[in-house]
């Protein structure tokens, strides 16, 4: 499998400076969250998450279930032992999916 690193990936890079914890956790991140979804605008991997509500389907993306496990794990500490590390995979998942899922803005779609 070839990844290749873009050009504004690269704005990634001043992480390392503040910390290669977090740096470090955003690159693994963003390859996990590129392994397992697969490509884009069609086959993936990992199955999308639909939630069926009335007319509409509310499509759990994963950039928000990591935004929320971020939150949380700011707030209440849930990443005790590597908290930098962990919150830069929670970021660099986030990233994966804003920056290569073309449709990161559908989230509730009418039926």
């Amino acid at each position: 499998m070839k990844f290749a690193i873009n050009k504004k990936f690269l704005i990634a890079l001043p992480l390392a400076w503040a910390s290669l914890e977090i740096f470090l956790g955003v690159i693994l991140g963003y390859f996990f969250g590129k392994l397992c979804a697969g490509k884009y605008d069609g086959y993936q991997r990992v199955k999308s998450i639909f939630l069926n509500i009335g007319n509409y389907r509310l499509h759990i993306h994963h950039w928000i279930v990591f935004l929320i496990v971020l939150v949380f794990g700011v707030f209440y500490n849930l990443f005790p032992f590597l908290p930098q590390f962990f919150s830069g995979v929670c970021g660099g998942l986030i990233i994966q999916d804003l920056y290569l899922d073309s449709d990161w803005r559908r989230i509730l779609i009418r039926r």
